[in-house]
C-alpha cells in the first residue's frame, strides 16, 4: 500500500499516540489519587457507622432501622438517613451470618503476599471462586515454629450487590465494609468510594479531547486521514475473519461434545440448584447437640438422612425443625438402644431448605 505523500510514518504516529496515552493515564491517576486522599482524610473526621441487624435491617445512630434496598414490604429510606449519609465516609458493619469463616495456616514468610495467597485459596476454603466471593481476613497471629494463622471471611458478591448499589445511589462518599467473628477485631471485606474512578474518567476525557483535537489538526494538515482509514478497514476485515474462524471452531467443539456436553451442562445446573455439601455440614454441626454423633450421612435430591446415636434422640426432630436450614424432619425408623451404646440409635430424614444461608 502506498502512503499519501507528505504523510507521517505509521510507526512514528503509533509511538506518539502510545506515549501520549501513557501520559494521560499517569496524569489522571496522580490527580485522582491526590483528590481521593484529601477526601478520605476529611471523611475520616466525620465517618458514619451503620450496623446490620440479624433481621437484615440497617441501623444508623439517631435514626430508626431502614432497608437500603427496600422491597414491596420494606419502608423506603427515610429522608434523614439520606441526608446523614450523602457525601460521608460510611462503615457498614455486616451481620456475620452472611459470611463463612475459615482458618488458614501459612508460613511466616507469606506475610507480604497474603492478598494473592488468600485469593488463590478461596475456592478451596469456600464453595465460591475468587471472582464470585467478597472476602477479607484478620491480621495474622504467630503460631510458633515459623507459622502464622489468619481467619478468612467470605460471602457471595451477589448477596452484597443490592445493598451496596443502593447505598452508593444515596450519595455515600466512601464505603467501607466490615464484619467480625465474636469479639475479634473487625475484618475489612470490601472498600470503595461510590464515585471511585469518576474523577479519573472525567480528567481522562479532557486530556483525550486535547489529543483528539491535536490529531484532527494533524490529520487535516497532512492528509493522514486517508491512510488511517484504509489501514483501519484492513485491520477490521482481519479481525472479522479471526472472529468468524473462532466462532466456527467453538461451534464445532460444542457439536463434537454431543451427549457429554449435555451431561456437563446438567451437572452444572444441578450444582447451582443444590446446597453445597460443606454448608450442609456446617449447619448440622451447629444444630446437633454435643452428645449426638453420626455414623452415616446421606445428601441426595434436596434431602439429608442422618443415622447415629444420641442421648436425647426424640429432641433431634424438633432441633432440625427449629433450624431455618431444614424442614419436614421425621424418623424413618424406630429408635433403638443396644447394650454398650451411649444413647439411642436413630435414623432421621429432613428436607434441605433453599436458598441455603450460612449462619454462625
Amino acid at each position: 500500500m502506498s502512503m499519501v505523500p507528505g504523510a507521517p510514518d505509521a510507526s512514528l504516529l503509533t509511538r506518539f499516540i502510545d506515549a501520549f496515552s501513557a501520559f494521560i493515564d499517569l496524569t489522571a491517576t496522580a490527580v485522582d489519587t491526590a483528590i481521593a486522599s484529601g477526601r478520605a482524610r476529611l471523611g475520616r473526621l466525620r465517618a458514619v457507622r451503620i450496623e446490620e441487624g440479624e433481621d437484615g435491617a440497617f441501623h444508623l445512630p439517631g435514626a430508626g432501622p431502614f432497608h437500603p434496598d427496600p422491597g414491596d414490604m420494606a419502608p423506603a429510606v427515610p429522608p434523614e438517613v439520606t441526608a446523614a449519609l450523602r457525601g460521608r465516609e460510611v462503615e457498614l458493619a455486616l451481620d456475620p451470618a452472611r459470611f463463612l469463616f475459615r482458618p488458614l495456616d501459612l508460613p511466616e514468610g507469606a506475610r507480604p503476599y497474603l492478598d494473592g495467597i488468600v485469593r488463590a485459596q478461596i475456592d478451596r476454603l469456600t464453595p465460591w471462586s475468587a471472582a464470585e466471593a467478597a472476602f477479607g481476613w484478620t491480621a495474622p497471629e504467630p503460631l510458633g515454629d515459623g507459622r502464622i494463622r489468619l481467619m478468612v471471611a467470605a460471602t457471595p458478591r451477589a448477596r452484597l450487590a443490592p445493598a451496596l448499589d443502593a447505598l452508593k445511589a444515596l450519595g455515600v462518599g466512601h464505603l467501607l465494609l466490615t464484619t467480625r467473628q465474636g469479639a475479634e477485631e473487625p475484618i475489612t471485606v470490601h472498600a470503595g468510594a461510590s464515585g471511585e474512578g469518576a474523577g479519573t474518567a472525567r480528567l481522562r476525557k479532557v486530556l483525550l479531547g486535547v489529543l483528539a483535537a491535536s490529531a484532527l489538526a494533524a490529520t487535516l494538515a497532512s492528509g493522514v486521514s486517508g491512510f488511517l482509514g484504509a489501514s483501519l478497514d484492513e485491520e477490521q476485515q482481519t479481525l472479522d475473519q479471526a472472529i468468524a474462524t473462532r466462532r466456527r471452531v467453538i461451534a464445532a467443539a460444542r457439536d463434537g461434545l454431543g451427549a457429554e456436553g449435555a451431561a456437563l451442562r446438567g451437572l452444572e445446573q444441578a450444582k447451582r440448584e443444590r446446597a453445597p455439601t460443606v454448608l450442609v455440614l456446617e449447619a448440622l454441626s451447629q444444630v446437633l447437640p454435643d452428645h449426638t454423633y453420626l455414623t452415616a450421612l446421606t445428601i441426595q435430591n434436596g434431602k439429608v438422612e442422618l443415622t447415629g446415636v444420641s442421648r436425647e434422640a426424640p429432641s433431634l426432630v424438633r432441633l432440625l425443625e427449629d433450624s431455618k436450614h431444614f424442614s419436614a424432619a421425621t424418623f424413618v425408623a424406630p429408635t433403638t438402644r443396644q447394650p454398650g451404646d451411649a444413647g439411642e440409635r436413630f435414623q432421621i430424614q429432613a428436607d434441605i431448605s433453599l436458598p441455603f444461608e450460612v449462619t454462625q
